[in-house]
């Protein structure tokens, strides 16, 4: 958290006190040559006579199990930290307004007597499991970080400012968020709303993430992590795309869906990623069952139906200069935009352990037979002067355009 802001409301109070008040702490380690309290980070070190008795007082009050290791002085505040590593922020009036339990070795939390009543019941209520581990005065209300470190800041009037409540959320800066919120996600509530330079990123209690246009439009939903929506509510993917996915993968829900500037893009609960354009044909994925059917690729369902009949198409991704086609049984293929195949990878196959015989040029197939008679080819390749081939004990051998071997790899 950022101190000098947080002292801003402080500042005019700063003037009436010039030095610490001399007084004797309850504890703490000095330095023997000069009797200061150790000096850590910015600021100058207070002499531990010196150490102002409303310093003191406080420590003893709320913190009486612990005792003062370092006071260090900047231009705004006093920095105190504990022996137990607590640390507290006063003003220049001996005001505090900033404690950090974090990393205590006593304290697992703010002490109770120094949060508001209406913020320990939010808490309580909203988050039962937790404490509150730094709470921080700011000129315009509060802010608290949770054990899980959420973050939640509070108005003057103790109205939570950036976090939605529970049930649906309420916060009253984004009606059109807590609105979307409360219609699709009513088990829920917002954790969090970040506010970007072209989006707001809304996290809700389950999970679930969230992204909006500055028009308050949702770009982009993930359930991936949700503990309650197992999947993106019904109501918010297109017919179509839901169509498709009912047909094509009737065992799958969808996780997440993004809208993009070509259409659109989603992602199954199995991993599964499938682009859609505007139209809603399947742009980026080959469907997955039988011998595959993306509409937009006809050459490669052929050549997938004649070849590896035994699979489908898992999924087809549009490079710049290719297509990368991967079967559900491992195979990899590629395809220039001519759709003219460019390489073959079986070598991860759980059906064709082998390059179809009907891929291979028969010269390389009779080089293969001769050379290597115990060996069968797992990738072959088509260069721009010839041939790459691996064979399944990892042999790779090129061939130039005439099929005469230029190199033999034995790795």
């Amino acid at each position: 958290m950022k101190k000098l802001a947080l002292f801003a409301a402080f500042i005019a109070l700063s003037f009436a006190v010039s030095s610490c008040t001399k007084e004797t702490p309850t504890g703490g380690n000095t330095n023997s040559n000069n009797n200061q309290w150790e000096a850590e980070g910015n600021g100058a070190p207070v002499n531990a006579i010196d150490i102002a008795t409303d310093i003191v007082t406080f420590v003893n009050t709320h913190f009486p199990e612990t005792s003062i290791l370092s006071c260090n002085q900047t231009e705004h505040y006093y920095r105190v930290i504990l022996s137990d590593n607590t640390k507290v922020y006063f003003t220049q009036a001996f005001e505090w307004v900033e404690v950090n339990c974090e990393h205590s070795s006593i304290y697992g939390a703010v002490p109770a007597t120094l949060v508001p009543e209406q913020i320990a019941a939010y808490v309580t209520a909203n988050y039962p499991n937790q404490h509150i581990d730094e709470i921080e005065r700011e000129n315009n209300g509060w802010e608290i970080e949770l054990s899980n470190d959420v973050e939640l800041k509070f108005d003057a009037n103790f109205n939570v400012v950036n976090n939605g409540g529970n049930g649906g959320g309420s916060n009253t800066e984004y009606p059109d968020i807590n609105t979307f919120v409360s219609t699709y996600f009513s088990q829920t509530e917002i954790l969090s709303i970040k506010a970007e330079d072209d989006e707001y990123e809304v996290e809700l209690a389950d999970g679930t993430e969230i992204s909006f246009n500055l028009n308050f439009e949702w770009t982009h939903i993930d359930c991936e992590e949700s503990s309650i929506y197992s999947a993106v509510p019904t109501e918010l993917v297109p017919e179509q795309i839901t169509a498709y996915v009912n047909t094509n993968f009737p065992n799958q829900q969808i996780e997440q869906i993004e809208r993009e500037h070509y259409g659109w893009e989603i992602e199954l609960k199995n991993g599964q990623e499938i682009k859609f354009d505007t139209n809603y044909n399947v742009i980026g994925n080959g469907g997955g069952n039988g011998g595959g059917t993306p509409s937009d690729y006809a050459e490669i369902n052929t050549f997938v139906e004649t070849y590896f009949p035994q699979v489908g198409i898992l999924k087809v991704e549009v490079d710049e200069d290719e297509y990368e086609v991967k079967l559900t049984d491992g195979t990899e293929i590629t395809f220039n935009l001519a759709f003219e195949w460019k390489s073959i990878d079986c070598d991860e196959s759980n059906v064709y352990g082998v390059v179809p015989a009907e891929l291979v040029p028969e010269q390389i197939a009779a080089y293969v037979a001769t050379n290597y008679p115990n060996q069968h080819i797992d990738k072959i390749e088509k260069k721009a002067n010839g041939w790459e081939i691996e064979l399944s004990n990892g042999v790779e051998i090129e061939f130039d355009s005439d099929f005469n071997v230029t190199h033999i790899d034995h790795k």
